[in-house]
């Protein structure tokens, strides 16, 4: 980490049947009324998220996500 950068990170961990299914509700998400009046709202001063990473994982067999 540079100095000066922020710490903060938020990790949300999501469980999807499928690739397809993680798209199908991706782009349902951002066409949502309520999602992207609430973000015009919050980021009415400029945005509050620097960057998104996604990551996809796949349980291992002895997982409980399974």
């Amino acid at each position: 980490m540079r100095v000066g950068q922020s710490s903060q990170q938020i990790y949300y961990l999501l469980r999807w049947s499928s690739l397809a299914d993680r798209e199908k509700k991706w782009a349902a998400l951002q066409g949502d009324a309520d999602w992207l009046n609430t973000r015009r709202d919050t980021e009415r001063n400029g945005p509050i998220v620097a960057s998104v990473t996604n990551v996809l994982l796949t349980p291992t067999r002895y997982s409980t996500l399974q």
